[in-house]
């Protein structure tokens, strides 16, 4: 597992565990993030291809899937225990549309989203995630925004700011990263980055 650490530089607990991952799951947080406007965010052309990177239980992935039956969808998760969930899930919604994997290998593709990782990741976790983009390609970074605070999500000493999210995106080579004024996500930032 790559060294992950909060806004002083210390070392942050271990990632979310897939023996948490009914709360991935827990309806009340449709409120906060709500699968559809995900997916309207996400904005997939026709026939797209999707990486949903640190997929968790799947449960955007599966909306993506739906919304976009034309679209490829690749969930990565790096922890197997997540995988075989989203695994067994795609098997028994028959998606034959989707595909999990513990990397973002593959052709490149169209839409990246980033939901609630970018605080879990090391910088050189994201250089594999930019070389995933096409050239036309772009990543929605969804993350709890420890700039506010809220009743959800991380502690906000182990989240990043907008600021900070957007520094971090530039110094790893993607060079536009737009701000999205998003007021659906309450206890977030919203960001749109692209080399």
């Amino acid at each position: 597992m790559s060294e992950i650490q909060d806004r002083s530089g210390a070392r942050q607990p271990e990632l979310f565990s897939p023996e948490r991952a009914a709360r991935l799951d827990d309806p009340a947080r449709e409120a906060y993030m709500s699968a559809a406007a995900i997916v309207a965010r996400l904005d997939v052309p026709k026939e797209g291809r999707v990486i949903d990177l640190g997929a968790g239980t799947g449960r955007y992935t599966f909306a993506i899937a739906k919304a976009h039956p034309d679209a490829f969808v690749v969930a990565v998760d790096t922890q197997p225990g997540f995988v075989r969930i989203i695994a067994e899930r795609c098997l028994e919604g028959k998606f034959d549309n989707v595909v999990t994997g513990d990397t973002p290998a593959g052709p490149p593709a169209d839409r990246i989203l980033l939901l609630n990782v970018l605080h879990e990741m090391s910088d050189l976790d994201l250089n594999p995630v930019r070389a995933a983009l096409s050239p036309e390609g772009w990543m929605l970074v969804i993350d709890w925004d420890g700039g506010i605070e809220r009743p959800v999500g991380p502690p906000r000493e182990h989240s990043h700011t907008r600021d900070e999210a957007i520094a971090r995106l530039q110094s790893r080579g993607f060079a536009r990263v737009e701000r999205i004024d998003a007021p659906e996500f309450p206890y977030h930032f919203v960001l749109r980055a692209s080399t």
